[in-house]
């Protein structure tokens, strides 16, 4: 279905019409804005399934599916045996859902964003940072219709059907279609990416709006960043910018930049860091170079107590 035909379809008819239409019917009706009955994509003796009238979504706490109405309808026309759905966009966006549910169900994991300094459901949420716990995200997209080979070509598992980033934090990247990890494990490999280019700069759309800014490496690096109100941070998902997202930076009026790289011990983060600000340069780009105490990446800096007026200091005292 096109995004044209979605539209339409969604404007026709409400969600509960369209239930009612395929025979779906509530356990009460008192008029209130939030209504429930049996689940239709699933079986089950005890009603689970609720339709919010206002927002026009529907969430089933049974079979932990939920959406608006274009997604009932791609769910209820699938339902025949053997349909299964390999759409790579929605597979991940089900996988998305799933670690957020988990990031709520893993002490250890929120114990570990709060050691890294993150503390704001805002933050948390906007991000939509989740939890893979392993062992358990294969039977619930299944569940979801979705294939073990659409999983394993999308590289959420590894051939044995385990969860490629058991123990780690997860962020959605919806627009590169890819998915990262971070290991909560200090014993284990840190970072992952699902195979695939890593697209432009995390959180480009909020940031371009500002006159200036700030380029990190990490993803906790902007949560750190955004907690703290800097809300023009945007992440390179590295050290090195691809064409992409040059040409990010580079685009519209006159900005100012702010690199903003892990000060490491062995210098890498500090000369990543000059390189770029030599290729903006290139591109009559003004490039700001902050600097770090040694050691420390900016979500570390503000974990061991920097302030946000101390940041701000340092962004006035950045130099090319």
């Amino acid at each position: 279905m096109s995004d044209l035909d979605r539209n339409s379809f969604q404007q026709t008819i409400s969600l509960l019409d369209y239930l009612k239409r395929h025979g779906w019917q509530p356990t009460r009706e008192d008029g209130k804005e939030e209504v429930c009955g049996l689940c239709p994509l699933h079986r089950e003796t005890e009603p689970s399934f609720y339709v919010n009238r206002r927002k026009q979504v529907f969430y089933c706490h049974g079979c932990q599916r939920g959406g608006g109405i274009v997604q009932l309808r791609r769910w209820l026309e699938s339902s025949a045996p053997g349909c299964v759905n390999t759409d790579r966009a929605e597979l991940l966006e089900a996988a998305y859902r799933f670690y957020e549910q988990q990031l709520v169900r893993s002490p250890e994991a929120r114990v570990y964003l709060r050691q890294r300094g993150i503390q704001d459901p805002t933050v948390v949420e906007q991000m939509r940072i989740g939890y893979a716990p392993g062992a358990c995200l294969r039977g619930y997209l299944s569940r979801q219709g979705y294939s073990c080979r659409a999983m394993l070509e999308a590289g959420l598992i590894g051939p044995q059907g385990r969860d490629r980033l058991f123990g780690c934090l997860t962020f959605p990247l919806p627009e590169a279609m890819s998915l990262y990890g971070r290991s909560i494990d200090s014993g284990r490999w840190r970072h992952q990416f699902l195979r695939g280019p890593k697209g432009g700069l995390y959180g480009w759309m909020r940031a371009q709006t500002f006159s200036s800014v700030i380029v990190v490496e990490g993803l906790l690096d902007v949560a750190a960043l955004w907690q703290a109100g800097f809300r023009q941070a945007v992440a390179a998902l590295g050290s090195h910018l691809n064409p992409a997202q040059m040409a990010q930076l580079g685009e519209g009026p006159h900005r100012r930049v702010h690199i903003c790289f892990d000060a490491d011990w062995n210098g890498s983060g500090q000369r990543a860091a000059r390189q770029l600000s030599r290729r903006l340069a290139g591109m009559d780009i003004e490039a700001l170079l902050v600097d770090l105490p040694c050691g420390c990446d900016p979500a570390g800096w503000f974990a061991a107590g920097g302030l946000a007026t101390d940041f701000q200091h340092l962004l006035e005292s950045a130099r090319p």
